[in-house]
């Protein structure tokens, strides 16, 4: 007798079959035949591993013969597909200057952000029942073990991320942005106020910056103070990617937020081309010198472009980009701006003409700072006049007294307004024989990769608020995120392949569901422990979930050499 391993494919998905069977030999054509006995398919597979083992040495199975001991249960699948990545991207060469004990302490704050984000405190009891647990070595886990080990990460923060791009030396793209996380308290080294992208004016934060590829693989990372602008960081960050990758044919692209000419003539000097989005002022007053039926053009075509020459005499190619959704977004914006100006100025002028409450000079202040927070000033003409008539002649602006305001719409300007809407400007150096304007506007859209991979280290990973105060414990926090995020994003794409369309951080949490269970397993005289898989009505589900994504055999190939090295 022996286990008969067998499957059919339904649905695309290949189901396993187990049978206990014995070979016969057919009376009538003479060939070998296999009679099925007993189906064991619903049986843990290290049960069924057993049986194989005890009918190979010959050995009579009943159910009877069959006993099993269970006793601690760890987590899980997830876990265990998160060191798989960690191996494959070869996190231990990553972080070769550090020891293995201190490389096993970033591998678990690492996982600590994508399973269960919290404090270096209570890392220990979230991976207190863990198989990594239960292989590190003695005091990883500990509290002040964990910051020892950030401040030497911190000491290789560029090396680290240089590391990680060994295999790709030459991108052709680099798509970078910026963004802020905020602080607790108002101690901390590099905080600062500053424009907060998180809304969180009353807190200290850091600036954020973040490099990626065309997939949106990270590449490179910095830190800066909480009161850094954004257009300061470009020179810098082109200089940190010149160092390391050889830029030869590489395009540098950011948003309008990243526009500088400082910025421009590094990127220049560096040897990239450039593609970005242009400041307000600048995109508002290049769109505005455009005729009417210039403007037109972008609702025909969807995109335009154009050449000149800047002041050093050097071409500059402009793409101009028109947005549906931000068309609707900017008319809405505005006509609901509007619509809260005019209340106000009714408002006011009621009060101005019933009574002294108004000097002409308080008004007319008041009156301005309405109209520019609203961003609608240029899109209104008024007049303030006084109304008692000893004033009429010879009005003194800084006294109080009853005056008339009035105010209309300046519709050419407003016309001006609605025609720029939803319309934007590139600069670039590329050429028109290389990119077409269309392909000028879609690596210009890749941007959205390098905000995704921000959400996603702000929400899942939870990067926000920090907690650290010295400043390389605030780096060494950010360059761990950054890890994590690397990390899922290798998954993510291996997992794209497979027709995985959902978000990697939850799939491996459900995934860890599925537990690991240590036991004791006697069938007939034979007696073995070790760990296998909790494989109920859920397990089952998610190991073909795992299956599915080519992952399961890798998984459970780690899951063996972790156990092994326990029992070592």
């Amino acid at each position: 007798m022996f286990v008969k391993k067998s499957w059919n494919t339904k649905a695309k998905k290949r189901h396993y079959q187990y049978h206990i069977a014995e070979s016969y030999r057919d009376k009538e054509t003479g060939q070998t035949r296999h009679k099925l006995l007993m189906n064991i398919t619903k049986l843990p597979d290290h049960v069924i591993e057993a049986i194989d083992e005890s009918l190979k040495k010959g050995e009579k199975v009943t159910s009877e013969d069959v006993k099993l001991e269970t006793k601690d249960t760890l987590r899980g699948a997830g876990l265990l597909g998160f060191y798989r990545a960690w191996r494959h991207a070869g996190m231990d060469k990553a972080l070769s200057d550090l020891t293995e004990a201190q490389r096993q302490s970033v591998l678990a704050m690492t996982a600590g952000r994508v399973f269960d984000p919290g404090s270096k405190l209570a890392l220990k009891r979230q991976l207190k029942d863990s198989l990594l647990a239960r292989v590190f070595s003695k005091k990883r886990l500990d509290e002040d073990e964990l910051y020892g080990v950030m401040d030497k990460l911190e000491d290789n923060f560029y090396s680290v991320q240089e590391n990680l791009t060994e295999e790709d030396p030459e991108p052709t793209l680099f798509l970078y942005d910026t963004t802020s996380t905020y602080f607790e308290g108002t101690e901390a080294e590099e905080g600062e106020y500053g424009y907060s992208k998180d809304k969180r004016w009353d807190r200290h934060q850091i600036v954020v910056g973040l490099v990626t590829d065309k997939e949106g693989l990270p590449k490179a990372l910095e830190v800066w103070k909480g009161n850094t602008a954004d257009r300061s960081t470009v020179a810098e960050q082109v200089r940190c990617l010149g160092e390391r990758f050889n830029l030869n044919r590489a395009v540098f692209v950011g948003d309008k937020g990243m526009y500088s000419k400082a910025g421009i003539e590094e990127i220049t000097r560096s040897g990239l081309d450039y593609l970005l989005g242009t400041d307000w002022h600048k995109q508002k007053k290049k769109l505005e010198e455009l005729t009417p039926t210039q403007r037109s053009l972008f609702d025909k075509q969807g995109v335009v472009e154009w050449t000149e020459s800047d002041e050093k005499g050097r071409r500059v190619r402009y793409v101009g980009c028109v947005s549906e959704g931000g068309e609707k977004r900017a008319k809405k914006r505005r006509v609901g701006k509007m619509s809260e100006v005019e209340e106000q100025l009714d408002h006011l002028k009621e009060t101005a003409s019933s009574g002294g409450y108004y000097s002409w000079t308080r008004l007319a202040e008041k009156v301005n700072n309405i109209l520019k927070e609203a961003g609608v000033k240029d899109l209104y003409q008024v007049e303030i006049e006084p109304l008692e008539e000893k004033e009429v002649d010879s009005p003194d602006p800084e006294k109080k007294t009853k005056l008339k305001l009035s105010y209309e719409r300046d519709q050419e300007a407003v016309n001006k307004r609605e025609s720029t809407e939803g319309k934007y400007l590139l600069e670039t150096t590329l050429s028109e024989e290389d990119y077409s304007p269309k392909e000028v506007e879609s690596l210009y859209k890749r941007l959205g990769k390098v905000e995704r991979a921000f959400r996603n280290i702000k929400s899942f990973l939870n990067i926000r608020p920090v907690y650290h105060y010295k400043k390389r414990r605030v780096r060494a926090h950010v360059l761990i995120c950054f890890l994590g995020y690397y990390l899922v994003k290798k998954m993510e794409l291996e997992l794209r392949e497979e027709g995985f369309a959902g978000e990697v951080v939850p799939l491996l949490r459900d995934w860890d569901r599925l537990r690991l269970v240590e036991h004791t397993l006697k069938v007939g005289g034979h007696q073995r422990e070790g760990w296998q898989w909790s494989l109920g009505e859920m397990g089952q589900q998610i190991k073909e979930q795992i299956q599915d994504a080519g992952w399961w055999r890798s998984i459970c190939a780690y899951r063996r050499s972790l156990t092994n090295s326990m029992e070592d």
